[in-house]
């Protein structure tokens, strides 16, 4: 860990697993590096620098700018700033916090725990943002997951028009098979076919598909918007109209069944049962396979390692099941991405960080450059520099995701739940992952014991908040009010 000494490192692991032995630790899974621009860490060797750690590899160089910028201003400071694949955020996180060496500001990649949760355990501070910045989020902000008790701890720098599991391929290797890149395939049958055609025509060198099954909550989320796709009223295993958890019902056992048969019929490339993200874009720009499920920050991470295959890449949207099928997906509210350390030294400089230079319509504009999520302010990408593709991805977003209710949108002492509530082991990550490696041969009834188990867990949530005085109740999480392919809108919440 380049953010932290070797004493605080072994004395952070060391006490990191005695809490884990104990069930007490939240970790991040999947492998990775950190890598860094400096040191990180709020301690006295960087007393005259602001550190900042997050998960964001194609936003590296947009914020890599601003803080050139900030150096110089007024009243700014340098940077350190520090990267850290997806699956190894929260363990450097858990370990930084553990020797009290955490970084001024961080992203929450990785830590397992809601954002209400998060902030009673003392992982984050409220951050102060001017009166003008704070006009430009408000509309945006919700009281249990960027404001608690009346403060604001973070704010979304992305739209929740989204999915994350988009179908890139390579342009080339396409139309080598005698395919029309310019008609991707929709369905389950026709991706199927079309991997299928490029490996026959690939003579053993490539594969039709390539996906990161190493990493089970990324897998996790890209299933939840394939159910939702294929059908699933709801998202994230729940139901929207009942608040019934559904992880068993037909659109995820077909979701995955279909993956498992891609790897049945031997499309999958051998060796991806380890991969990560970053390793398996890797071998997908290099050439190894065609197709690679992803979300739309796929360009952004991959032509920062290989500029040239942007010749080559294109997209296809989210597969649903049949010819026909129209796509709907459904996101709640984005979460805040950045937040202020608890034990910051640098928290006004921090805020002016923040403030001036990350609520505002030039950073969205940087971000559609990036080709990252889309930005919260979504209506700057067509006129962005970002790949064609990516424009066309963003596109479709506008066209089929709607905004979905959120729990604690419309109870805010729903935080006192998710303070309680204890991860569900195995999760749906695990679920996907053990189907593809076959060490999960029952698939529904894995799937059914997850919806059982979650639910139970919930109960058990709400009863020990209640019994703490929470107003809360199971009907907090129904929305009878919803309906298929439209938003669920501020005024909604009260209507139901």
């Amino acid at each position: 860990m380049t953010a932290m000494t070797r004493r605080g490192f072994l004395a952070a692991a060391g006490a990191l697993a005695a809490t884990a032995a104990t069930g007490g630790c939240a970790l991040g899974g999947g492998s990775g590096s950190g890598s860094s621009t400096g040191g990180g860490g709020g301690d006295a060797a960087n007393a005259g620098s602001l550190t900042w750690w997050d998960h964001q590899n194609q936003l590296q160089k947009a914020k890599a700018a601003i803080f050139a910028d900030f150096a110089k201003s007024p009243g700014g400071m340098p940077v350190q700033y520090t990267y850290y694949n997806p699956g190894k955020m929260g363990q450097a996180l858990q370990l930084a916090k553990q020797s009290n060496q955490m970084p001024d500001i961080h992203s929450n990649a990785g830590l397992t725990l809601p954002a209400g949760a998060l902030v009673a355990a003392g992982w984050a501070q409220p951050i102060n943002l001017t009166d003008q910045a704070k006009a430009r989020v408000e509309d945006s902000l919700i009281e249990g997951l960027h404001v608690f008790d009346g403060k604001i701890y973070a704010f979304p720098i992305f739209s929740h028009q989204v999915y994350v599991a988009a179908s890139w391929f390579n342009k080339e290797l396409v139309s080598q098979a005698g395919l029309d890149p310019q008609a991707p395939p929709r369905t389950y049958d026709e991706f199927r076919a079309a991997a299928r055609a490029v490996q026959d025509k690939g003579g053993g060198q490539t594969y039709g598909w390539v996906w990161n099954v190493g990493m089970p909550n990324r897998m996790a989320e890209q299933v939840h918007d394939l159910a939702q796709a294929a059908g699933f009223e709801g998202g994230i295993g729940l139901r929207y109209a009942t608040g019934e958890y559904a992880f068993h019902a037909d659109e995820y056992l077909d979701v995955i069944e279909f993956l498992v048969s891609l790897r049945k019929d031997k499309l999958l490339v051998p060796g991806a049962n380890s991969w990560v993200d970053d390793v398996a874009r890797a071998r997908w720009t290099a050439g190894v396979a065609a197709y690679y499920f992803d979300g739309p920050w796929c360009p952004g991470v991959a032509l920062q390692a290989t500029p040239d295959f942007a010749d080559k890449l294109d997209v296809g949207p989210i597969l649903v099941p049949n010819a026909g099928d129209t796509v709907a997906t459904y996101h709640v509210p984005q979460p805040g991405e950045y937040w202020l350390s608890p034990g910051s030294k640098q928290t006004e400089a921090a805020n002016k960080l923040l403030s001036e230079h990350f609520v505002t319509e030039d950073y969205s504009r940087r971000v559609a450059e990036t080709m990252s999520q889309p930005p919260r302010d979504i209506s700057v990408v067509d006129q962005s520099s970002a790949h064609a593709a990516y424009k066309k991805l963003i596109g479709w977003f506008k066209e089929s995701v709607h905004l979905a209710p959120m729990p604690i949108a419309g109870n805010k002492e729903l935080r006192h739940v998710d303070v309680e509530q204890k991860p569900v082991q195995p999760t749906l990550g695990d679920i996907i992952q053990g189907a593809l490696t076959g060490d999960v041969t029952d698939v529904r009834a894995a799937l059914t014991k997850l919806s059982s188990d979650t639910a139970k867990q919930r109960d058990l949530a709400i009863a020990a908040a209640k019994a703490k005085g929470a107003k809360v109740s199971l009907d907090d999480y129904a929305f009878p009010n919803w309906k298929p392919r439209t938003d669920y809108t501020t005024s909604m919440y009260a209507e139901r």
